[in-house]
């Protein structure tokens, strides 16, 4: 029973996410008063726990092989990123809006990239890296960069640093601590508390929106942004093998609206987290359609051989795994059909 309902969870995702997007913005009481006790920080520490869980240690050692990218991609990103959100926000008038924006461009990669990788096709291990390692950067380096870019922060870069270690890093650590002493039969149950805690974080988030003409600004920048942020990703992918630059791609054009509203409330209040729900239904809704579409674009390779630039009609494994992690190995080791 519970397999079923972590996949039909994850299956009909995207309508789960405008269900209760559409619920928080229409009655917001319940959702703004459970934000203002700290309901917001709950839910994202169960889902990074849950996300934590869900890694496992030899599957980060089998990207070493991608280390250099992974450096490059984590550097550029890192500087990237909060200017793009910076430039974005100047489009929003409203100052506790515009600060709401900017901490999405601090914000780790969307903790749901690695299923997506996952469904699109490509190399999980490089995501899961992508997610932790980006992660451990927005614990420390949040503050100071939102202090960088101007933002009227309301508490110290110290406070939001000892707050993101509460919220992120310790929970983070706990559940890959525990994976690595516990490996569970069945990790349904993980799913699905990874999908609640992300609906319910959503939920409070979007009844932070106050329907008015300033949204409108703020979609338009939203909209901007990740516009800007998955042609960085699409940049950071060039020449990379297909699978790999799916691992890159999502990850960097995907940040965690969770974390950032996070950030967003203890640095500006809950209301600055409005701006954030709209974004987590955006970026959700992109990430699903690219992955979907990457593996249906895998499918169709794997389908009709001919559009490969050689053969790989044979079913050796090695054919096998290069089709999956979307590699191609030398021609010249392959037998024509």
């Amino acid at each position: 029973m519970i397999k079923a309902a972590a996949d039909a969870s994850e299956r009909f995702l995207l309508v789960l996410v405008l269900v209760i997007a559409a619920a928080g913005v229409a009655g917001p009481a319940p959702g703004r008063a459970l934000a203002a006790g700290n309901g917001i920080d709950a839910a994202l520490a169960v889902l990074v726990f849950a996300t934590g869980l869900s890694l496992r240690l030899a599957d980060l050692a089998a990207v070493r092989l991608a280390w250099r990218r992974i450096a490059v991609v984590l550097l550029v990103s890192t500087a990237a990123l909060p200017a793009l959100a910076w430039a974005a926000s100047q489009l929003i008038s409203n100052q506790v809006l515009r600060s709401g924006m900017q901490a999405a461009g601090v914000a780790p990669a969307e903790v749901a990239t690695v299923a997506l990788c996952v469904i699109a096709g490509g190399e999980a291990a490089v995501c899961a890296t992508l997610l932790a390692a980006s992660t451990i950067i927005t614990v420390v380096a949040a503050g100071p960069i939102l202090s960088l870019l101007g933002a009227s922060v309301t508490v110290s870069s110290a406070g939001l640093l000892g707050n993101l270690a509460v919220v992120i890093a310790l929970p983070l650590a706990a559940g890959v601590a525990l994976r690595t002493v516990w490996t569970p039969q069945d990790d349904a149950i993980i799913r699905l508390v990874t999908v609640l805690a992300l609906l319910l974080l959503l939920w409070q988030v979007a009844s932070q929106i106050r329907l008015n003409s300033a949204y409108v600004a703020v979609i338009v920048a939203l909209v901007v942004y990740v516009a800007g942020s998955a042609a960085l990703g699409w940049v950071l992918a060039l020449r990379a093998p297909a699978g790999q630059a799916t691992a890159v791609l999502l990850p960097v054009a995907m940040r965690d609206f969770a974390v950032a509203a996070g950030i967003a409330t203890a640095a500006f209040g809950p209301a600055a987290a409005a701006p954030l729900g709209a974004y987590g239904v955006l970026v959700l809704l992109a990430g699903s359609a690219a992955a979907i579409i990457a593996r249906r674009r895998l499918s169709l390779v794997r389908a009709v051989p001919e559009l490969l630039p050689w053969p790989v009609m044979s079913s050796g494994p090695d054919k096998l795994a290069a089709l999956r992690g979307g590699r191609l190995a030398d021609p010249s080791a392959r037998t024509p059909c």
